[in-house]
């Protein structure tokens, strides 16, 4: 069972790093990352030192720990890890790297640091902060396994972070009973947004008002930061490509809905890969009504299904990449790469590889 235990060990021998500065902590299934990389957008914005720390990483770990939008350097991640891993070797890779930012933030003697949670909320590694405000930002299916079958026990999970007497700041699909009961319990005070026709402008509102409890007299800022692959245009090589990290039900429902509204009409192409213990089944099916033509694509790391079995379950034979991007790219479609961030970095590198040699006439 999922506890604390290691991390409090660790967090003690360090002697709590992160009581040297103030914390925000975000939560929740959708949105999160979005929202944390908003709130330290703004927060460096009013002239704060301001610690980043977000999950997963596209290329490289070093994009989860940043300060005023710059990433922690090879010899400052090795110089803390080695003494994370001197205090010890049984911890697992998020909670060194949660300790990390810990370490790290506190070293560069930041003001703020603005901390989104890994998985859940009660034993996530990130749990052991005392936040000065508390953000949930929307409960939907995923990670059912850990976190619960219904959509009140994800959310009872994932309220664990609300903590004594502070503020907490809810997007409109947060505001469960189970979080609201924690909410009370905690003699917190509970800000529930209200819906907003666009998920990004939601993210943008819980942003806004986490800000505005913290700062109530600024105004005026920008918040229009986001995390790398939430809905990212681009052109590669002539090509209009978007990248999404839509890894469950509610991310791929959100994806197309803003899809629809800025390429109304237009003809999608989809590379898609996941993880196994994602909604495969769902995605396919949603997939399959929605694009005229899906590349099924996979990375050399264990949690993502491999490209064969996709196929499979697609009922498609595996193709080239170079001829779907072509004929993606013929037939002015739009590519939309879409799945578990594990695969992104990748997706991007061969994308721009395959069209490089084919405009060049290797193939």
């Amino acid at each position: 069972m999922a506890d604390l235990r290691k991390m409090l060990e660790l967090d003690s021998a360090f002697n709590f790093p992160h009581k040297s500065y103030k914390t925000i902590h975000v939560a929740g299934t959708n949105g999160k990352g979005s929202v944390t990389t908003k709130i330290a957008s703004a927060l460096s914005q009013l002239g704060y030192k301001t610690g980043l720390y977000t999950s997963p990483h596209i290329d490289t770990f070093h994009e989860r720990i940043k300060i005023d939008e710059e990433m922690i350097s090879n010899e400052e991640a090795s110089f803390f890890l080695n003494k994370i891993l001197e205090v010890s070797k049984e911890i697992t890779f998020f909670e060194a790297l949660t300790m990390l930012g810990f370490l790290y933030f506190q070293d560069k003697n930041v003001d703020f640091a603005v901390i989104e949670t890994g998985l859940g909320g009660i034993f996530d590694p990130t749990n052991v902060i005392r936040p000065v405000l508390s953000v949930i930002t929307s409960i939907s299916y995923d990670h059912m396994n850990v976190l619960g079958n219904t959509l009140e026990e994800i959310g009872r999970n994932k309220a664990g972070i609300i903590k004594r007497e502070t503020p907490v700041v809810l997007g409109h699909r947060a505001a469960l009973e189970s979080i609201l009961q924690k909410g009370a319990v905690e003699n917190a005070p509970v800000f529930i947004l209200p819906p907003e026709n666009d998920w990004m402008e939601e993210n943008r509102a819980i942003a806004s008002k986490a800000i505005e409890l913290l700062f109530p007299d600024d105004k005026g800022l920008d918040f229009s930061a986001l995390p790398p692959c939430r809905f990212e245009k681009t052109e590669i090589k002539g090509l209009e490509v978007l990248f999404d990290i839509a890894h469950n039900e509610d991310g791929l429902k959100k994806l197309f809905e803003r899809i629809e509204l800025f390429y109304p009409q237009r003809g999608i192409f989809v590379l898609f890969g996941m993880s196994a213990d994602k909604c495969v089944d769902f995605a396919i099916e949603f997939l399959k009504q929605r694009a005229e033509n899906i590349f099924p694509f996979d990375v050399d790391n264990s949690r993502i299904m491999r490209r064969e079995e996709l196929a499979r379950l697609l009922e498609i034979e595996l193709s080239d990449l170079s001829d779907f991007l072509e004929t993606a790219k013929e037939g002015n479609f739009l590519l939309v790469v879409t799945g578990s961030a594990y695969i992104m970095g990748e997706a991007r590198k061969q994308i721009r590889e395959s069209l490089a040699c084919a405009r060049n006439g290797f193939f």
